[in-house]
């Protein structure tokens, strides 16, 4: 879960959510920077299923009471994230290998193994995943499948910026995630060398560094406002499922 807290109330957005923005995002984004466009497809379905296995989690998230908040797909804890992260691996396998490829190496990207047990053993089963799949594909170039890993990243992070961040937050209010820009993966030419600027102009409109997107383009997501008192009253699961669903329009432009 994605959550954003104000002073009487939890932002709250699902991962698989955030995952489709991400995919409609990138869908804007520019042919000529988009290596084996043959593969557009594939990277594309990627982008909007890379956090499909939060899904039956998020239908029923979990509440931290340590912090007295929800959980956070940043403090979830490790053990679960990996089970769920094979379970949208393989889900993803049902629908396209070469997008599972992607979202192994993605997820691959966030445990840090070393442990001896549970880290290490869903490192190694993805890295023999990986390799069984690649050997499907006759004509694999692992050169472009770093470029197709770097746009699954930035897909990532731009439909980060939207979703954790208030619409129109100041850049000295945005999540430090963000406040130097978006990270450009060094695998995808013609990207400034690191960052990408980006800015909210206003409750609508965010501008993007060297507009890598075909033409300015709209956007919207789900999300739910759980009021802290109907939290008390209620407990939070309750609260949850009786909060309204809303949506937010975002608008990309380019920056001048």
């Amino acid at each position: 879960m994605i959550v954003r807290e104000r002073k009487d109330s939890f932002i709250l957005v699902e991962q698989d959510c955030h995952g489709r923005l991400a995919e409609q995002i990138m869908s804007h984004w520019k042919e000529e920077l988009f290596p084996g466009e043959e593969d557009r497809s594939s990277v594309l379905t990627a982008v909007r299923l890379h956090d499909v296995g939060w899904s039956p989690f998020d239908k029923e998230p979990f509440w931290n009471d340590s912090k007295q908040a929800p959980y956070r797909f940043t403090d979830f804890p490790l053990p679960s994230k990996i089970v769920l992260y094979r379970q949208g691996i393989d889900a993803v396998e049902t629908v396209d290998a070469y997008s599972a490829m992607l979202c192994s190496e993605h997820y691959s990207h966030f445990v840090s193994g070393g442990d001896g047990g549970q880290s290490d053993d869903f490192l190694e089963y993805e890295r023999k995943r990986r390799a069984r799949l690649k050997s499907a594909f006759a004509d694999f170039d692992e050169t472009v499948f770093r470029q197709h890993y770097g746009i699954l990243q930035l897909g990532d992070n731009f439909s980060l910026y939207c979703c954790v961040n208030e619409s129109g937050a100041a850049k000295d209010q945005e999540h430090p995630f963000f406040v130097n820009g978006i990270p450009a993966p060094e695998s995808l030419p013609g990207l400034p060398d690191h960052r990408l600027a980006i800015q909210f102009l206003d409750n609508r409109t965010i501008a993007v560094e060297s507009f890598p997107f075909d033409a300015p383009f709209e956007v919207s997501y789900p999300y739910k406002e759980v009021r802290k008192e109907d939290i008390r009253k209620l407990g939070f699961q309750k609260a949850y499922d009786q909060a309204d669903q809303h949506h937010t329009e975002l608008r990309f432009v380019p920056q001048t």
